[in-house]
């Protein structure tokens, strides 16, 4: 079955706390999904939904956006929540540079502390990043990380990729895979090693191009699974499978449930 390795599904887009996706799990083809957390809120709701919820995980972390937000008394919280049996990576933590107006030392200082944070409780690490490649690999070359992580919703270079493989990272692809123009991607999706790759859907957000327009779900992982096998030559079968292991060897506490 599917694994999902990153969604939102207590996103307000949803409007049930993630209760209708979880429900609809089994029937989709689900065997598990990370829950991800962008806040302290949304960090603190993926718990709850994944205290309530069968084969939904969460992850505890400040995205990139919010970096003034990461004081002292919220990576406190962040700990205390990482001991939770179902709370399987600190995350998504990372670099975006999209806008100007972004903060880009305040989100580096963001960025080291959470870095710090997974190292100290040891759990992987799912990071984001966007238009920030030279300041998120000088990041990575100056670090090891014991736990790995994943490089979420990847959309770089092959290039950046092999350095991101190189400190034993997994690189996870989601419905930008799909898109038609997107041939640069499609090169590194099909260069990654087997025993390093994820699927996604970061669902409600980036739909998968058979669902342009429509906020996204968990079960499109499916989509990405199917592009993926069609760039690797192998059936859809044996690239759930492989990615389905592969999430349970990083996210190393969804096998202690």
């Amino acid at each position: 079955m599917l694994i999902d390795s990153h969604a939102h599904i207590t996103d307000e887009q949803y409007g049930d706390g993630g209760a209708g996706i979880a429900a609809d799990m089994k029937k989709d083809g689900l065997k598990a999904l990370v829950c991800v957390g962008c806040d302290g809120k949304s960090s603190r709701d993926a718990v709850a939904a994944a205290e309530k919820f069968d084969g939904v995980y969460a992850s505890v972390g400040v995205h990139p956006y919010y970096p003034e937000i990461v004081t002292d008394e919220l990576l406190d919280e962040f700990k205390t929540l990482s001991r939770h049996d179902k709370v399987v990576a600190i995350g998504e933590i990372g670099l975006d540079y999209h806008h100007e107006t972004y903060d880009r030392d305040a989100q580096i200082v963001a960025l080291v502390k959470q870095y710090d944070l997974a190292v100290e409780v040891g759990l992987p690490i799912i990071f984001h990043s966007r238009e920030a490649t030279g300041d998120f690999i000088e990041f990575l070359r100056a670090r090891e990380f014991p736990q790995s992580g994943v490089m979420h919703c990847y959309s770089g270079s092959w290039e950046s990729a092999e350095i991101c493989l190189k400190k034993g990272l997994y690189i996870s692809f989601g419905g930008k895979l799909t898109y038609h123009n997107a041939r640069v991607l499609a090169d590194v999706a099909s260069r990654v090693p087997l025993d390093r790759l994820l699927i996604e859907t970061d669902a409600p957000y980036l739909s998968p191009a058979q669902k342009l327009g429509e906020i996204n779900y968990p079960k499109n992982v499916a989509l990405v699974r199917d592009k993926l096998a069609e760039l690797r030559g192998l059936s859809a079968e044996e690239i759930e499978r492989i990615t389905a292991e592969n999430a349970e060897r990083l996210f190393f506490k969804m096998k202690k449930q």
